[in-house]
């Protein structure tokens, strides 16, 4: 990142970075040598012939030393580091403090609240602090501290030049968060230029070790283009036989939660058999609906599922109906925005995302023309404005529209954009909460919608898009190109609580302990709106994290802080559930593929508010919490470094902010302490309750009375039965390494590929016996 976008993205002024100790660089040129090597050691005067004159009088061989030209090299980390320190300096130097600067104008005006959905009203007042995220040792600041005139800059984000690629992300983004620890820049610039310079058009990897899909580098092929089929009946060879299709779809419906709603069964089903019947009576877009539908449902299999149980012929099965749904939308001209057209984008689009290990431009650039399709077709407009709209299109318009705004704010975020829609520009209502067989082409008026007590496959939709509508909302605040005040984002924070307590019950967060009875498909549901929940909470208060309060009295962002720190603790124990529930007789094991790129960008924004709160020292009293959600993802993240550009940029992160946060401390228990002691003494218990305002919270009660944690939704208790300090029985592999052990790292299935980590992290006490481990670590064998 360039000096002058890291100036300007941050609107805290940290504390100067401390130099490194380094020796002065020697400032001696190497002179080549001219004269003969004879001459240079007699000192004689050389006419530099070949042979010189003098050694030709004298009989003797003439030699020359060889003067290899200097290589141009890469700055020395240590150089380069002390030349970022001074302009850093310099330019803090220059910058207003952001507390003491005066008013710039008032808030921009925040537009019309968005549609929460049913039970959701806008926001009174200009300081909404809800009453579930208060607690006596640290309330949220109150009506005359919101709306102290405190202007939060905008980020400016981060700007990356090379010869090959101009690349801008926001300043919320993760990469935008490493770029602020300072003493990493040299580190991964570094090895970003190296990388560049190797390959222009690198792309990178599916995971590998996912079991899911071996290595990929395939192109997008709606964007690059493809092989054109000669005939409709090319396209329709390549179709399994239907009793291999019938299993296909049958996957498709009972698996995929996030796009299967967007389809409206029963119509689907008619018009299915009616194609078996007769295969030139459907248009060729549905056929390539059909195929998108096949190559998720491939997705969403493994590959013993599969008739040959061969991952490689199970790839290629995909890469083949891929290819032939990418075939029948430019046949059928999509651009002309017919029917099933819509739908086949979408999936079209999951199923790149899903092939990608690690963020991916193309899929932004692949939903923007999914938003310029929506938006062609009408559906940011409701439905009720148009007469000639059936009941059923009408609902099935709502659904896909909410599919629609998920992507944006997700692909937006992981990109580091700003989003595409603006609520401004649409009214679509909400979905009703209806099961498929309620309604058909016969309805001449849509039945009331069902309690949202009881589940079906389009509660999912209507939970998310609440949780996405609020996330509008803080992306708005966090890209706007203009200041706005304090009290804004507490107004924006209210819509996000909000959002959380309307979640409907059969989606709250649940214990895992307790979810023995239901599907994984609602256990994927919980987590991932809890992931959001979470999400939205970094993306609105990180910027506070450094921020100097302007009242000298009391910290007014106090409350930020530590929500900051909540959630991305939170995001992280998801993410070690995730991994643990994911993994070979884990209770997601079948949702395995839903763990994609999309929630590893959280978990990775979480990780680096992490580093940067340790690297700083910025850790609110909580540094013990902190390490221990560190160390712990960071073995997740070499885990699947052998797959992904990002995880193992992650793993690296972390494994030198912990090996520099060691430094200077005495012995390993000083470093890390007994994670039994640190439990006894400054643990606590996580209560669960419901609020009195009907949200879901979190009460951290800690012994000694330090650091309250409180969430509308906190990953620490409502994914746990036993409720405890994060990582207080978890199994570490760390605790088992010796200092100056841990140097290097085979990921698994990656033999030959080493990773060199330097990291000594100190010799850490278990916490729990023998037996204890044994039981934790197999618990996923078959009695």
């Amino acid at each position: 990142m360039s000096l002058l976008s890291d100036a300007g993205a941050s609107e805290v002024v940290p504390d100067p970075p401390q130099a490194r100790p380094s020796p002065s660089a020697s400032r001696r040129r190497e002179k080549p040598q001219l004269s003969c090597n004879l001459c240079r050691r007699r000192k004689l005067r050389c006419d530099r012939q070949q042979p010189c004159s003098t050694c030709s009088s004298r009989g003797l061989a003439c030699t020359y030393a060889d003067n290899y030209a200097t290589a141009l090299s890469l700055p020395k980390p240590a150089a380069m580091h002390d030349r970022i320190v001074q302009l850093e300096r310099l330019v803090m130097s220059l910058m207003p403090r952001p507390g003491l600067s005066s008013m710039s104008g008032p808030s921009p005006d925040p537009g019309p609240t968005p549609d929460l959905g049913p039970g959701l009203s806008p926001v009174p007042g200009a300081n909404p602090v809800p009453h579930a995220m208060t607690t006596p040792a640290e309330t949220a600041p109150s009506a005359m501290e919101v709306t102290t005139p405190m202007e939060v800059g905008s980020e400016c984000g981060s700007m990356r030049m090379s010869a090959s690629e101009l690349r801008y992300v926001s300043g919320d983004h993760w990469t935008a968060i490493l770029d602020g620890i300072a003493d990493l820049k040299d580190h991964f610039d570094q090895e970003e230029r190296f990388r560049l310079a190797q390959d222009d058009h690198d792309t990178v990897p599916g995971d590998a070790t996912s079991g899911l899909l071996g290595p990929r580098s395939t192109p997008t092929l709606l964007l690059y283009g493809c092989r054109l089929p000669s005939s409709r009946a090319e396209i329709l060879a390549a179709l399994p036989p239907k009793s291999a299709v019938d299993r296909y779809i049958s996957r498709y419906f009972n698996r995929l939660d996030l796009v299967h709603s967007i389809i409206h069964g029963p119509s689907f089903l008619r018009e299915y058999e009616a194609f078996w019947t007769n295969i030139t009576s459907v248009p060729v877009v549905w056929v390539g609906l059909l195929f998108s539908m096949i190559s998720l449902a491939l997705l969403a299999s493994d590959a013993s599922d599969t008739a040959h149980g061969d991952p490689e012929h199970r790839s290629a099965q995909i890469d083949l109906y891929r290819e032939k749904t990418v075939q029948c939308l430019v046949i059928g001209e999509y651009t002309k925005s017919g029917p099933y057209v819509l739908e086949t984008v979408i999936h079209y689009v999951y199923i790149e995302l899903i092939l990608r290990g690690d963020a991916d431009k193309d899929i932004w650039f692949l939903f923007a023309l999914e938003v310029n399709l929506a938006m062609r077709m009408g559906y940011h407009r409701d439905p009720s404005h148009f007469p000639g709209i059936s009941p059923l299109q009408s609902e099935i318009r709502r659904r896909l529209w909410a599919t629609v705004l998920q992507g944006d704010i997700l692909i937006s975020a992981q990109m580091g954009m700003p989003r595409m829609i603006s609520d401004s520009k649409w009214d679509t209502a909400e979905p009703r909460n209806l099961s498929d067989t309620d309604f058909d082409e016969n309805t001449a008026e849509l039945p009331p919608p069902r309690p949202e007590t009881e589940l079906t496959p389009v509660l999912g939709i209507i939970a998310r898009r609440r949780m996405f509508v609020a996330l509008g909302a803080i992306s708005d605040v966090t890209s706007a190109a203009q200041p706005c005040g304090y009290s804004e984002v507490m107004r924006v924070d209210g819509i996000l609580q909000q959002a959380a307590t309307a979640i409907p019950p059969p989606l709250k967060p649940k214990p895992l302990a307790i979810s023995v009875t239901d599907t994984p498909e609602v256990i994927m549901a919980r987590l991932f709106i809890t992931h959001l929940f979470h999400k939205g909470q970094i993306m609105l208060h990180r910027r506070f994290l450094y921020l100097d309060s302007p009242s000298p009295d009391e910290d007014i962002f106090a409350y930020s802080r530590t929500a900051c720190l909540d959630a991305s603790i939170g995001a992280l124990q998801i993410q070690h559930i995730l991994d643990e529930e994911t993994g070979p007789g884990g209770q997601l094991y079948t949702m395995r593929w839903r763990v994609s790129s999309i929630m590893n960008h959280t978990f990775l924004t979480a990780t680096m508010v992490l580093c940067s709160m340790l690297h700083r020292g910025r850790t609110l009293q909580r540094e013990d919490e902190i390490l221990r959600a560190l160390r712990r993802t960071r073995t997740i993240w070499m885990r699947a470094s052998s797959g992904s550009r990002e995880a193992k940029k992650a793993a690296e992160t972390v494994s030198i902010v912990l090996a520099r946060a060691g430094e200077g401390r005495g012995s390993p228990e000083h470093q890390y302490g007994n994670t039994a002691q640190n439990d006894e003494q400054g643990g606590g218990a996580m209560s669960l309750h419901q609020g009195t305002q009907g949200t879901m919270t979190a009460d951290y009660v800690s012994t000694d009375g330090s650091h309250p944690g409180r969430a509308g939704i906190h990953g620490q208790d409502m994914l746990r039965q036993d409720s405890t300090s994060l990582g207080s029985t978890a199994f570490d592999p760390d605790r088992f390494v010796m200092p100056s052990l841990l140097g290097t790292f085979t990921p698994p299935d990656a033999q030959g590929q080493t990773i060199n980590f330097n990291y000594s992290p100190g010799l850490d006490g278990m916490g729990i016996s023998l037996d204890e481990w044994i039981q934790t670590n197999n618990r996923f064998t078959a009695p």
